[in-house]
């Protein structure tokens, strides 16, 4: 016999024992309930579910349980002549939790079972995508990995001690542990981009978004440190050539239309050949998903990923396209929100800004394009602008620090460069590289 077949032959996995000796626990001892994360649906059995769904409720409500009481609302003889068994069968009431932990365990593996099965439906439809069916599977085991209830809250102490390892890390190294993005200022100010935070970067078409978000992929990988970039717009070609021209200050106009000098040309190769070592990965595909975005994420966070930028939010495919669009903004949002933080790494999202936004003016919070979420569950909300130089603020871009989290807002001037399509900081203490040399550890 197949042993798939056999496998798809057998019961799910379930402890129906296990879930009785709950629910006796909870009736001889309901304190018990406080200290369970486990849901009525875990229960394979459905009376069983329907039962510690009636406890929970009464003990979340602060009202008695007993066996009068549940006699009256299932009001059934039969039941309650088996609760009474349970009750009697119950080993020690006081080990629930380790009851709840057998159940909730099992239900885990229903999940991944049924998982597993849809897949395999899927997987045997000729007409879906594989991607499609890849995304599908990986969102839902994703899921099962971010169910609710796995965490334990911490005492304050422990917070406390780990706050304190943070404080002397930073005290010891002198500067922040946040990655720094190679912009002085906002090093200074803000310390950087920090693991598990997610950063919306903001702007206007053309305001230089993608150069500011290559420009900082680029510093950080030329220090040996990986970075992955999910471009939505540009091609991986037409992000390697804009930034070989950025570094020998050569004019992308010129590339475009053939007509560069010998040593220009020379430069540009020389700048590629640098890039070739650099651990930068571009992901440059038209149609993204979360799912596909955290899959990469993850692969390349046990070797070390030290950054990972997305270009940009709008062009990121919704998980669910029938949803009106500002919801598929939001969820798009909170899972890359829950990708930085689960994975520990930070992101670096990119965002258009909306018409209401006038090119003269310093962006509002309110002006983020098709979503009040992205304001919501953003960490960092940055914006880029340009202006006019004038006699009293010769700079002519700003870097507005709109929202954070864990800092400070203000404003940091910065000075572009369109030919070399890059940012310079004026307040940098020495003349400002944008990248160190290639390599560079």
């Amino acid at each position: 016999m197949n042993p798939t077949s056999e496998i798809l032959d057998q019961m799910p996995p379930a402890d129906p024992e296990a879930e009785r000796w709950v629910i006796g626990s909870a009736l001889l001892q309901p304190a018990c309930l406080d200290g369970l994360t486990l849901k009525p649906e875990d229960s394979h059995t459905e009376h069983y579910g329907q039962v510690f769904a009636w406890l929970l409720d009464r003990r979340h409500r602060g009202e008695p349980i007993d066996f009068g009481l549940l006699e009256r609302h299932f009001d059934s003889d039969d039941w309650m002549a088996r609760i009474a068994e349970i009750c009697d069968s119950v080993p020690v009431a006081a080990h629930a939790g380790h009851y709840a932990r057998i159940v909730a365990r099992l239900a885990k593996l229903r999940t991944l079972r049924a998982a597993g099965l849809r897949l395999l439906q899927n997987a045997h439809d000729p007409a879906r995508d594989p991607a499609e069916v890849l995304e599908q599977a990986e969102a839902e085991l994703a899921a099962v990995r971010m169910v609710a209830g796995e965490g334990e809250p911490v005492t304050i102490a422990d917070a406390a001690e780990q706050a304190m390892l943070r404080i002397d890390e930073v005290q010891r190294r002198g500067a922040s542990v946040g990655l720094p993005t190679g912009l002085f200022s906002f090093d200074n100010d803000q310390g950087g981009l920090f693991p598990g935070e997610l950063t919306i970067l903001a702007a206007r078409p053309g305001g230089g978004k993608t150069s500011l978000a290559l420009q900082i992929a680029a510093y950080t990988a030329a220090r040996g440190r990986p970075v992955y970039f999910a471009s939505l717009e540009m091609s991986a070609v037409e992000l390697a050539t804009r930034l070989a021209c950025a570094e020998y200050g050569v004019s992308n106009r010129l590339v475009r239309a053939g007509k560069l000098h010998d040593a220009e040309t020379a430069d540009l190769s020389e700048a590629l050949n640098q890039q070739a070592q650099m651990p930068l990965d571009v992901h440059d595909r038209g149609r993204l998903t979360v799912a596909e975005i955290r899959r990469q994420i993850r692969k390349r966070q046990k070797q070390g990923l030290a950054l990972a930028v997305i270009d940009y939010l709008q062009l990121v495919a919704p998980h669910d396209a029938r949803l009106p669009r500002e919801q598929q903004v939001a969820s798009t949002v909170r899972a890359l929100k829950e990708a930085a933080r689960e994975y520990g790494v930070p992101i670096l999202c990119l965002c258009q800004l909306n018409r209401q936004a006038n090119a003269d003016e310093i962006p509002r919070l309110s002006q983020l394009r098709e979503s009040g979420a992205i304001e919501q569950d953003a960490d960092v909300v940055l914006f880029l602008s340009k202006r006019e130089p004038t006699y009293d603020r010769p700079h002519n871009a700003v870097l507005t620090v709109a929202k954070n989290r864990n800092g400070e807002t203000g404003h940091l001037k910065l000075n572009w460069d369109g030919p070399r399509t890059q940012f310079d900081d004026p307040a940098a203490p020495a003349p400002f590289e944008d990248f160190a040399p290639f390599g560079e550890g």
